[in-house]
């Protein structure tokens, strides 16, 4: 019987757990500290821990760390509050396999232990893959991989490695969330993306499929180049699926080295096994980019917050210089908003905030970025968006402020004005640095030119 240790402080979970647990035929022990865990470690072995995170005294962190020097192969499972999210992060990124979020879902709970244990289990009932202790740690290796831009690295590397070639095509998400060309092994631009184009034609609906093996010429399409002009070895393709939750995220073909052949038999266990290694490693890397962008995210209003700000800087302005676009950014602040918290309490002043940010949100497009600042002070990221278009886009956002009333459903009516102060990359600035002191300094220049104007970095110079 598997055994299961829960550590918990508070009975009330630690009875809770043992319940779950003990429903799904696990012999379950626990314990109430870090200390009293270490002991029942050395005396039983466990093949899964979970852990409360904020224990009094040591912490889930430090079991984790005591954990993996005494016995790597055992799996943690780290149970935490919302408020903890950066340290389960940390958590995972030190070895742990999962991370669950208090109030703990009894559905979800049982999920990601029978989930865990049926990858222990895959790898303890099948000899084969005993033996077969590198695939072990390439498999671990990209489970553990929670940046989804150097999964798809990981994903073609460990298969070229396994099929022992050195030709490879791979399909993983683009920054924008779409399939297409990542990754190429031994193949140039121009076939790399004759064999993407022609995948993703073909199998980008599909939702069932594990493997296939085809004649490559057979699936390029009549105005495709010529078979003969396709490189020596091309003719056969070992295409593999990785999903997520039935979910493609990737596609990846396998071709024979020059002047060989793809293997005739094929170990489908090891396949599998490094399958569903990945399709984890796209589940953890999702969760993990769910639960960082928890940290980027403006509680009173659900729009991004000032940390988001940089970040989402950096990624448009690497765009807009390599497509040559432009790049606009808005400062906008509230005119007296101090006077809706003096005559109407903060509550309605909070809620006036929020539907600040709604009627933001409604005056831009899904592709633009509204980030509250702070306070009052909110900016937006106009992408693909010239200095007329930031201009009347800014304007429209004025206008929009001064006419709307707000909490009015309520009776309230609050009516307020804004300044807006944009800057374009790049026609006005250089830099990141730059584009926010512009912006800024343009919003301010409205604020001491007599409140609900709009002006534009350039003015300034």
């Amino acid at each position: 019987m598997e055994k299961i240790l829960v550590v918990e402080d508070d009975r009330f979970f630690r009875e809770m757990y043992s319940h779950l647990l003990n429903g799904e035929g696990y012999e379950v022990h626990t314990a109430a500290s870090v200390n009293e865990a270490m002991g029942l470690l050395r005396e039983t072995e466990y093949q899964l821990i979970i852990s409360d995170l904020v224990m009094p005294g040591e912490t889930g962190i430090d079991l984790l760390f005591q954990v993996k020097r005494h016995n790597p192969d055992i799996d943690v499972i780290m149970v935490t509050g919302n408020t903890n999210v950066e340290t389960a992060i940390h958590a995972l990124k030190n070895g742990a396999r999962d991370y669950l979020l208090k109030p703990v879902n009894p559905d979800e709970f049982r999920h990601t232990v029978a989930l865990c244990m049926e990858q222990r289990r895959l790898l303890n009932e099948n000899s084969e893959l005993k033996g077969l202790v590198h695939l072990f740690q390439v498999g671990q290796t990209i489970a553990n991989c929670l940046e989804i831009e150097r999964l798809g690295t990981l994903v073609v590397d460990c298969f070229v490695n396994e099929l022992g070639t050195d030709r490879a095509v791979g399909i993983f998400p683009d920054e924008d969330g779409r399939l297409s060309l990542r990754e190429m092994r031994g193949i140039g631009f121009e076939e790399a993306e004759l064999i993407s184009d022609t995948l993703l034609t073909r199998y980008s609906n599909s939702t069932d499929t594990f493997w296939l093996r085809e004649r490559f010429v057979d699936l390029l399409p009549p105005t495709a180049l010529p078979a003969t002009q396709l490189s020596e070895g091309m003719d056969e393709v070992l295409i593999l699926f990785v999903r997520s939750k039935k979910v493609l995220q990737g596609i990846v073909a396998l071709f024979a080295p020059e002047g060989s052949f793809l293997p005739v038999d094929i170990n489908q266990r090891s396949l599998h096994f490094l399958q569903n290694q990945t399709s984890l490693a796209f589940e953890n890397a999702a969760r993990f980019a769910s639960a960082r962008n928890l940290l980027y995210i403006d509680e009173l209003t659900g729009l991004f917050n000032y940390r988001y700000l940089e970040l989402a800087l950096d990624r448009e302005l690497k765009r807009a210089e390599r497509y040559g676009s432009s790049v606009a950014l808005l400062f906008i602040d509230l005119d007296l908003f101090k006077g809706v918290n003096d005559t109407h309490g903060h509550l309605i002043g909070s809620r006036v905030l929020g539907e600040v940010g709604a009627l933001l949100r409604k005056s831009v497009r899904d592709v633009d970025l509204v980030i509250r600042y702070g306070g009052d002070e909110y900016t937006i990221i106009l992408v693909e968006t010239d200095a007329e278009s930031a201009a009347f886009v800014a304007e429209r956002i004025r206008a929009t402020i001064e006419r709307h009333g707000f909490i009015a459903d309520e009776g309230y009516d609050i009516h307020l004005s804004a300044c807006v102060g944009y800057a374009c990359f790049p026609e006005d600035t250089k830099s990141k640095l730059e584009l926010l002191e512009a912006a800024d300094k343009a919003m301010y220049r409205g604020k001491f030119s007599g409140r609900n104007r709009v002006f534009r970095a350039l003015l300034e110079k």
